[in-house]
């Protein structure tokens, strides 16, 4: 009976205990029903990434025989590794040691770039840039394979019509729908030309292009193409696009144009390279909906040997490292930009031990502690501190167009824009 008695009161506080249990979770169910859910990501951009003949030179291994281009990504990799998404526009080809391995003008680099790129921390390349085509559609099929291979996803080339050029992932519950395309040299009779060089008619569609001549033609294929995107359920739409004067520090009316009927048709964020040297930022109204576009007009050279010495311009050995944080509200489904950040980068070119280094700073960093970044040399010194100034300068030409950055303590300049 004691026995029957114990089974039963221990069996009714068991059900008792269950019963709170239930209630609790149900109360902790209604409180997070009564916060929105909140996500947040990192997208990190970087401009043109070219490889000249010096820098050929400079990661060759004589004694394996071959190249290795990771030390030119050693100081800035932690600046990707903590991004959801890292993209930059890769100027060069990778058609294979077959063909030999050339700079400017007409650009073929190892594959070990690519492995580099990828161990640095990129996701996403644009493979749509007037250096398209330096290796011919066979160099454009296999530079989609190489970076592939490498776990890493093209936009603006495809190796075949059925395929897509363009990339809709989902991070973090925020699906991001990328795309990119390039300008094109005027037309040479029926053919589009990039670089001047003829687009054979069967590798058109591969490639996606815009030409001046027939610019509101081809901005409407583009806006097919982010309506593709939206199809496919992409909140927020990037697009990298390749335009504008070279060495030029400001953007020109075509970019203007351009880029206002981008945020008409529901762009988010424009990343433009092409200059090599950098261009202001802005924050465009589109006359069709409430959200602006933000736009980084160049994003600078990242990396390459295009310098004081062989250009006569400082400028182009200047560019950014910049950070978009975006915050979705689960409760409304809309997406803020919350926070943009950059860091100024220096190619820093030296000799050591026999050999020329090639290096990208991240320049806060660097100037705090220069031994620490091989910042050794009067000259280096000198010229990584007047790259900074011309950083400056161009954020300045910004204030009026993006609220103005305030200096954090992580050296990383940023601004809340809402």
């Amino acid at each position: 009976m004691v026995i029957l008695l114990s089974v039963f009161i221990t069996g009714c506080l068991q059900q008792v205990f269950l019963a709170e249990q239930a209630v609790l979770e149900e109360s902790i169910e209604d409180e997070a029903d009564d916060e929105p859910a909140i996500s947040e990501i990192s997208i990190t951009a970087v401009g043109d990434i070219m490889v000249h003949g010096p820098q050929l030179k400079a990661q060759y291994n004589p004694i394996s025989k071959d190249y290795d281009f990771r030390n030119n990504f050693k100081y800035v990799e932690p600046y990707f590794k903590s991004s959801d998404l890292v993209i930059g526009n890769l100027e060069t080809t990778f058609g294979g040691g077959d063909q030999g391995y050339s700079s400017f003008p007409m650009f073929n680099t190892p594959d070990a770039l690519a492995a580099a790129l990828k161990e640095a921390g990129f996701h996403v390349l644009s493979t749509a840039n007037n250096h398209t085509l330096d290796t011919g559609k066979k160099g454009l099929l296999r530079t989609l394979e190489v970076l592939r291979d490498n776990d890493l996803v093209p936009v603006g080339t495809r190796s075949n019509e059925a395929e897509k050029g363009y990339s809709v992932t989902e991070i973090n519950g925020i699906r991001l729908g990328v795309t990119a395309l390039t300008y094109e040299t005027p037309k040479w009779g029926e053919y589009r030309t990039l670089n001047a060089i003829k687009i054979p008619k069967d590798t058109e569609a591969l490639i996606d292009t815009f030409g001046y001549e027939n610019l509101q033609e081809d901005l409407l294929r583009l806006e097919e193409r982010i309506q593709l995107m939206r199809q496919e359920e992409a909140e927020f739409i990037i697009v990298y696009i390749h335009w504008g004067n070279e060495y030029k520090r400001e953007a020109n009316q075509y970019q203007k144009s351009i880029a206002k009927t981008l945020a008409d048709f529901g762009v988010d964020i424009i990343f433009g390279s092409h200059p090599h040297v950098l261009q202001p930022i802005e924050l465009i109204q589109s006359s069709f909906r409430e959200e602006p576009t933000l736009v980084f007009y160049s994003l600078g050279n990242f990396l390459s040997n295009q310098r004081y010495e062989i250009l006569s311009n400082r400028y182009t050995e200047d560019g950014l490292i910049v950070n978009v944080k975006l915050q979705k509200d689960f409760s409304t489904n809309k997406i803020k930009l919350r926070e943009v950040s950059y860091m100024p980068t220096w190619i820093h070119r030296y000799h050591s031990h026999g050999r020329i280094q090639y290096e990208i700073l991240p320049l806060l960093d660097a100037l705090e502690n220069e031994g620490a970044y091989n910042l050794v040399s009067s000259d280096s010194k000198w010229r990584a501190k007047n790259s900074l100034i011309n950083t400056q300068e161009i954020i300045k030409l910004s204030y009026n167009k993006i609220i103005p950055f305030k200096l954090f303590k992580d050296s990383i300049f940023s601004g809340e824009l809402y």
